[in-house]
């Protein structure tokens, strides 16, 4: 590479890089100490965060059905029970069973064959 596409690409980068923390609140103080962080703006109130924190700690499940536990384990997620019932093998939990088609609709090929033309 040459001196000058150097350059040019330095002062690129200079120009872009304001842009690249418009939204913080950093601030660039130099040395050893490099960058200080202000606080972070947000339009939510302290008491809609304890609101929430209070919803969730209540009923600490998941939008996909996990629940929280806490320590290592984090999350449990539901699982399937099946049992024994007049000889066969049923399932006996509550956990919704609706896969996907297994066959695509003509939308989904005419999608799938514009994008992959053969």
């Amino acid at each position: 590479m040459s001196i000058r596409t150097n350059v040019i690409a330095i002062a690129l980068a200079t120009l872009a890089a304001p842009a690249a923390f418009a939204q913080s609140s950093s601030v660039f103080v130099g040395g050893e100490r490099g960058w200080i962080d202000g606080p972070v703006q947000s339009s939510t109130t302290h008491q809609q965060v304890t609101n929430e924190y209070l919803r969730f700690h209540s009923n600490p499940v998941m939008a996909d059905g996990g629940r929280y536990v806490g320590g290592e384990v984090g999350y449990l997620f539901p699982q399937h029970i099946v049992a024994f019932q007049n000889g066969t093998l049923v399932c006996v939990d509550k956990i919704a069973h609706n896969p996907p088609p297994a066959t695509p609709s003509n939308a989904e090929m005419r999608a799938f064959k514009q994008q992959f033309p053969a």
